[in-house]
């Protein structure tokens, strides 16, 4: 979230934010106030509950930026107004969708929202049924599990049975059939249901195999408009989206994987794809909704974009020395990447990386004394 006081900044926003003071969302130079708050998340969400009624009023857009929050103060909040004034949606009935796996799970079978053949975990279930209904291999999804943790792929009934007993919260635990092909992302604004900008990538580099992505290419496609704007429409989609889908390597055909309602980092890159986040922000204060389009000098073209303290810390933590390289040699134009345009950004992620850097090396330095 780093980025996002820098969108909403140039969106003409007075920017404040309310977090503890060991989050990386205050290391930039784009806010006006921070409201400081406890560590603990408990204290936290009492804080910040506060908080809300008492500035109800104050705030045009107040914007929950993690999962955990988001998921909690949709457990807690039970006023529909304090509901619609703070959570990214428009219709409370869809609150399921808010971070849980399962309730995004049962809301495309609600909406005939294309997606993978699913089923959710309940004690009669055997895995003789799970693997009958979905084949292998298959996925298996935690549901309150983000940044790719909790999120594990069987070959065959050995490694379904293994993922079960390892797992001890089967809760709205999602199965998932898995889709050959390509991992499609994007990132998207809406307002009111309607969709205002989105971003269109694939993912070239990821932390984990299945965690968040550091590189992507991305490029103008309109083959997901009308899916996305149907998905806003029939879900009440208001804010910041991250809405993954996969595009099946045989037919060409999307399929639906996961909404996660809140801001991410490469929201920030639209304005080098010509989806640019600030002008959707700066349409929805004039109350224009059209869906943004690129200019024609960028619609046609591929744009590889790496994120520099994500990708970077990447390299430096797998021993991607070709990766390195790619950042250093100004690689596909990396350097316009590099948040300069911050000061204090660009401070604080050099030093992250030099530490990053400084721990792998002295890690390397022991493990060669110990076997000198």
């Amino acid at each position: 979230m780093k980025e996002l006081p820098a969108i909403l900044k140039k969106s003409n926003c007075q920017v404040d934010i309310f977090s503890a003071g060991n989050s990386w969302v205050l290391h930039n130079g784009y806010y006006d106030n921070w409201i400081e708050a406890p560590a603990d998340i408990t204290a936290f969400i009492e804080h910040l509950l506060d908080f809300l009624k008492a500035n109800f009023h104050n705030y045009w857009w107040i914007i929950p930026g993690d999962d955990i929050t988001l998921r909690i103060l949709n457990d807690r909040i039970t006023d529909e107004a304090l509901f619609y004034k703070v959570m990214p949606l428009t219709k409370i009935e869809n609150r399921a969708l808010l971070g849980s796996k399962a309730g995004l799970a049962e809301l495309c079978t609600k909406y005939s929202i294309k997606s993978p053949k699913q089923l959710v975990y309940n004690d009669n279930l055997s895995n003789s049924q799970i693997s009958n209904y979905l084949g292998f291999p298959l996925m298996v999804k935690v549901d309150e599990s983000e940044g790719g943790y909790g999120v594990f792929k069987c070959n065959n009934e050995q490694d379904l049975e293994r993922r079960l007993a390892e797992i001890t919260h089967k809760k709205n635990l999602v199965f998932q059939q898995v889709i050959i092909g390509e991992d499609i992302n994007t990132e998207a604004l809406y307002k009111n249901g309607s969709l205002v900008v989105y971003n269109y990538s694939l993912s070239t580099k990821t932390i984990g195999n299945f965690g968040i992505s550091t590189r992507r290419v991305f490029i103008h496609n309109d083959d997901l408009d009308d899916t996305l704007k149907n998905i806003g429409k029939d879900l009440g989609l208001n804010g910041f989206g991250n809405i993954v889908f996969m595009r099946e390597s045989n037919t060409g055909e999307y399929y639906l994987i996961e909404i996660d309602m809140r801001p991410n980092s490469w929201m920030y890159y639209g304005k080098f794809t010509g989806n640019d986040f600030i002008q959707g922000i700066k349409n929805i204060m004039q109350d224009k909704f059209d869906l943004i389009k690129p200019p024609i000098n960028i619609k046609n073209k591929e744009q590889i974009i790496g994120i520099y303290k994500k990708d970077v810390y990447r390299c430096i933590t797998t021993k991607d020395f070709n990766g390195l390289f790619y950042w250093l040699l100004n690689k596909n134009g990396s350097w316009r990447y590099i948040p300069l345009h911050d000061k204090v950004l660009f401070r604080k992620v050099n030093k992250f990386l030099l530490d990053t850097l400084s721990m792998y090396i002295g890690n390397l330095f022991r493990r060669k004394k110990k076997w000198a």
